[in-house]
C-alpha cells in the first residue's frame, strides 16, 4: 500500500470527525443536561476508534508497519524472530494511528467540557492527559493483542480460551499497577494522611495506601483499586481541599460500599466471561454455534447490567448505615453540583445503564432517612 494511501485515510478520518464532533458538542451544550450527553458523545469514541481501525487496516497501515519493521532486520534473523517484530509493529502502528485519531476528534469536544463542567481545563493539558493514557493503553493493547492473535491465527486454536482465562485470572492484581502507570500521583502530606486515615475510619473503610492525584487538579475523583486487605485509595487534592470532612467520609463509604458489592467485577468480569465463551466456542465449535453464544451474551447483558445496579444500591445501604443516609444523599448530590454534572433520574434506557440514575439513588436515600 502506498504512503499517499496512509495519510488519505488519515485525512479522510479526520475530515468526517472534526466537523461532526465539533458540531455534536456544541448543540449538546444547547440542551438540558449538557453534561450527560456530552458523556454520551465521549463514549461514542470508542466505536469511532473501532472504525478508524477498520478504515487503516484497508488501508494497509499494519502491512505497511510490518514491511518497514521486517525490512530493516538483518537477513540472518531467525524467521520467528521476523515474524514476531512484523506482528508486534503492524499491531502498535494500527492502535497507534487509531489512538491518535480519536485523539483529534476527542479535542475538538475538550471547549464544550470546559464551558458545561465551568473549570479551568485547557486544551493543552486535556490532550496530554488524554494522549498518556492512549499511547499507554496503545502499548498495552499490543503486548496482550500480538500473542494472542497469533494463537487463533495458528493451528492450535485450543490454547486461546486457556490464554485468555489465564489474563482473566491476572486481572485483579495487576489493575492497581495499572491505575499508577496511567495516572500521575504523590504521597500525601503528613497532614493529609492524618485526615484521610480519619476519614477512612469514621466509613468504615480499610485502606493499605492512599496517594493523590496530580493530575486531577481541576476534577473531584475518589478511586479505589486493588485486592481486599490490599486496597489503595487515590483521591484528587481539589476534594480534600472543597470537601468537608462529613461529606467526604460518606463519599468514601458509597465508593467502600460499591466495592465490597462487587459493582465493578460484575461488569468486568461479566465480559470477559462472555469473551472466553465466545473465543472458546470459535476455537472448538461450529460458526452457528458462535452466532448463538453472541446472541446469548446480548441478551444475557441485561441481567448483568441489573446485577451491577443492584450492587450500587446495596453499597449506597452500606454507606447509608456507617454515616447516615441524609449524609450519602447530600453527599452525592454536593458532589455532582460542584462539578457542575447535571442529575439525572430513571427512564426506560437505565436498563441499558449499569448504575442507577444519581437522582433515584438520592431521592431513595432520602426515603431512607424520612
Amino acid at each position: 500500500m502506498s504512503l499517499a494511501l496512509q495519510f488519505g485515510s488519515v485525512i479522510a478520518f479526520l475530515a468526517v470527525t472534526l466537523p461532526v464532533y465539533w458540531v455534536l458538542s456544541r448543540l449538546a451544550l444547547r440542551t438540558s443536561a449538557p453534561t450527560v450527553w456530552l458523556r454520551r458523545l465521549l463514549i461514542t469514541l470508542i466505536p469511532a476508534a473501532v472504525s478508524a481501525s477498520l478504515l487503516f487496516i484497508a488501508a494497509g497501515t499494519d502491512d505497511a508497519a510490518r514491511n518497514t519493521v521486517t525490512g530493516l532486520l538483518p537477513e540472518s534473523a531467525p524467521p520467528a524472530v521476523s515474524s514476531l517484530a512484523g506482528d508486534v509493529a503492524a499491531q502498535f502502528a494500527l492502535f497507534l494511528s487509531a489512538a491518535s485519531v480519536t485523539l483529534a476528534a476527542y479535542t475538538v469536544v475538550v471547549p464544550a467540557i470546559r464551558t458545561a463542567r465551568d473549570i479551568e481545563l485547557s486544551t493543552w493539558t486535556a490532550i496530554r492527559r488524554a494522549g498518556r493514557f492512549a499511547l499507554l493503553l496503545t502499548v498495552l493493547l499490543t503486548v496482550v493483542f500480538v500473542p494472542f492473535r497469533r494463537i487463533v491465527m495458528g493451528e492450535d486454536l485450543g490454547v486461546a480460551p486457556v490464554t485468555l482465562i489465564l489474563l482473566v485470572l491476572l486481572f485483579p492484581f495487576v489493575t492497581s499497577v495499572l491505575f499508577r502507570v496511567f495516572r500521575s500521583t504523590r504521597a500525601p502530606t503528613q497532614e493529609e494522611r492524618d485526615r484521610i486515615e480519619a476519614l477512612c475510619t469514621r466509613a468504615s473503610l480499610d485502606v493499605d495506601d492512599a496517594r493523590i492525584l496530580t493530575d486531577a487538579t481541576e476534577t473531584l475523583e475518589i478511586h479505589l483499586r486493588g485486592l481486599p486487605g490490599q486496597q489503595s485509595l487515590y483521591v484528587s487534592a481539589s476534594v480534600l481541599e472543597r470537601f468537608d470532612d462529613e461529606p467526604l467520609s460518606a463519599l468514601l463509604a458509597v465508593n467502600g460500599g460499591s466495592v465490597a458489592h462487587h459493582h465493578r467485577a460484575i461488569k468486568v468480569y461479566s465480559l470477559l466471561g462472555f469473551l472466553v465463551v465466545g473465543v472458546a466456542t470459535l476455537a472448538w465449535g461450529s460458526t452457528l454455534g458462535y452466532v448463538i453464544i453472541i446472541g446469548l451474551a446480548l441478551v444475557g447483558w441485561l441481567p448483568v447490567l441489573w446485577a451491577a445496579r443492584r450492587a450500587v444500591r446495596r453499597g449506597d445501604d452500606d454507606a447509608a448505615d456507617r454515616v447516615g443516609a441524609a449524609t450519602v444523599a447530600d453527599a452525592l448530590e454536593r458532589m455532582a453540583t460542584e462539578q457542575n454534572l447535571d442529575i439525572p433520574s430513571g427512564g426506560v434506557g437505565t436498563i441499558f445503564k449499569s448504575r442507577p440514575p444519581l437522582g433515584n439513588r438520592i431521592d431513595r436515600l432520602r426515603k431512607q432517612d424520612g
